[in-house]
């Protein structure tokens, strides 16, 4: 919040109203979609102790930061949909008036309430912060590192180190890919001292800095290893980019094609800054006084546009590479920060725009196209509809029946929902057979379904229908089947024994 004295400015007031409709948006809608399996399994995390939030994400992919804070969360606030939800929207909020401050940094007051306001109306931004995962607070923790970085730049006090120090330390403990907005901070500072001889914040200090969140994510090292070498001997479920994958990423940023060309256009225009140096219209001849203007156009303020190019590139480019000689790591989700990168670019070309009304129109453009995204966002069905398949089976089943889940981690999603006690729940695992070990598979199935007289099938769709068909096929031997229910994400079958 801006304040002089006791008065709020101008821009604190519009900061605040940018704030409340980003609070809004992301609170609106934010337990109708279903829990899906990335979130189920957040909640399951959150429900352990802190060290056994340690070694199941050691034997995941991520760090555990966001587990931990999910953890206490839960314990005060419950596991519901909304409940669990209401966390990620906090530090998408919180994320709104980062941006501003960083804006205000880099380059102007202006620019950075432009920021916040295209970051609040991110139908993008939005959706992480509705679901309980950690990219909402990868974000926050990214903006605030790299707050202190641009502070540190200009003066090395203890609390620009510290608060630099401790949120970058948070950032990697809460997601590998902070290790990119590192990346992009190390190569302008050191842009800096190259070519411009910057001194302010000096390089041993840095390093000491550096050296420091380093040591305090040692700890973690021992998992990080683990980790890296179970996704290089088993491979990883990503599949490998291409470069519709980048345009898409940039797409998803934006909020569309339209709004990209114009990101694009604008994110040029902050490179530049440009005055009328002579010439009026004179509407009798119009195309007269066009020939007397003379326009003086000049690079203007490159740093600050460079280290967010940087910071864009770094986050998306690096993965993307990696991905095509290694596993695959890199998904837009991961990259999340480096929207905001794009959104303050955006907003610095908005700022250079000399005239206020062309100013204020290409705002409005930008806030009509974001916001039409938006009805389709809240009304379309985006994530699987696990509450609806479970509940379905929790109405209609029978006491004995028997819910085959496939594939296994999908039994996450059900017994989030499953209310019934009465009914048994059987995982069809990959490795206890498979349309390769087909005697496996037979024998796996019917110790599953022996003595119960109904089967239900609860198959994710999306993973091949090999290992269904195969299910299916082997539960027609003995049961007749008698109902099938289709949702987004998932396919049911209800089976009766034959007489």
């Amino acid at each position: 919040m801006e304040v002089v004295g006791k008065r709020i400015t101008k821009y604190g007031l519009a900061l605040l109203a940018i704030v409340l409709i980003g609070l809004f948006l992301r609170l609106y809608h934010v337990g109708t979609q279903s829990i899906w399996l990335d979130e189920a399994y957040s909640i399951v995390l959150s429900k352990m102790s802190l060290s056994q939030i340690m070694q199941a994400t050691g034997a995941d992919v991520h760090p555990p930061l966001y587990y931990f804070i999910l953890h206490y969360w839960v314990a005060l606030f419950g596991a519901s949909a909304v409940a669990v939800r209401l966390l990620s929207v906090l530090f998408g909020v919180l994320t709104i008036p980062m941006v501003y401050l960083v804006g205000r940094q880099l380059f102007n007051k202006e620019a950075g309430l432009v920021g916040a306001l295209i970051l609040a109306l991110s139908w993008f931004n939005i959706f992480y912060s509705q679901e309980a995962r950690m990219y909402s607070l990868t974000v926050l923790l990214a903006l605030i590192s790299v707050y202190f970085f641009l502070r540190l730049l200009h003066r090395s006090t203890l609390a620009s180190s510290a608060g630099y120090v401790l949120s970058t330390t948070l950032l990697l403990y809460t997601h590998y890919y902070g290790v990119f907005v590192l990346f992009a901070e190390n190569t302008y500072l050191i842009t800096l001292l190259v070519l411009s001889k910057h001194r302010t914040c000096k390089l041993r200090h840095w390093v000491v800095l550096q050296a420091i969140v380093l040591a305090l994510f040692v700890p973690w090292i021992t998992f990080l290893s683990t980790q890296f070498l179970r996704r290089e001997a088993t491979g990883t479920w990503l599949a490998q980019p291409t470069t519709a994958t980048i345009i898409n990423t940039f797409v998803s940023y934006s909020g569309g094609t339209v709004l990209l060309a114009l990101f694009l256009g604008l994110s040029v225009l902050s490179l530049f800054a440009y005055q009328k140096v002579r010439g009026a219209m004179d509407w009798k001849a119009p195309l007269k006084s066009l020939e007397s203007y003379l326009w003086e156009v000049r690079l203007h303020d490159l740093a600050p546009a460079y280290f967010l190019v940087v910071l864009l590139l770094a986050t998306n480019l690096i993965p993307f590479i990696v991905s095509l000689f290694r596993a695959p790591i890199y998904l837009d989700k991961y990259a999340i920060a480096s929207s905001v990168a794009l959104y303050l670019l955006v907003a610095k070309g908005i700022s250079n725009i000399n005239y206020r009304y062309a100013k204020i129109a290409v705002v409005g453009i930008i806030v009509v196209l974001s916001v039409a995204n938006l009805p389709w966002y809240y009304t379309s069905i985006i994530k699987p509809q696990a509450q609806e398949a479970t509940s379905f089976i929790d109405a209609n089943a029978k006491s004995g029946d028997v819910v085959l889940i496939y594939p296994d981690w999908e039994a996450l999603t059900f017994n989030y929902y499953n209310n019934r006690t009465d009914v048994a729940v059987k995982q069809i695992y990959y490795g206890n057979g498979s349309v390769n070990n087909p005697e496996a598979t037979t024998e796996a199935l019917q110790s599953d379904v022996i003595g119960h007289d109904r089967v239900w099938f609860y198959g994710a769709t999306g993973l091949g229908t090999s290992m269904e068909n195969f299910t299916l096929n082997s539960l027609n031997e003995s049961y007749a089947k008698i109902y099938v229910k289709n949702y987004v994400g998932y396919n049911m079958y209800l089976y009766e024994k034959r007489a």
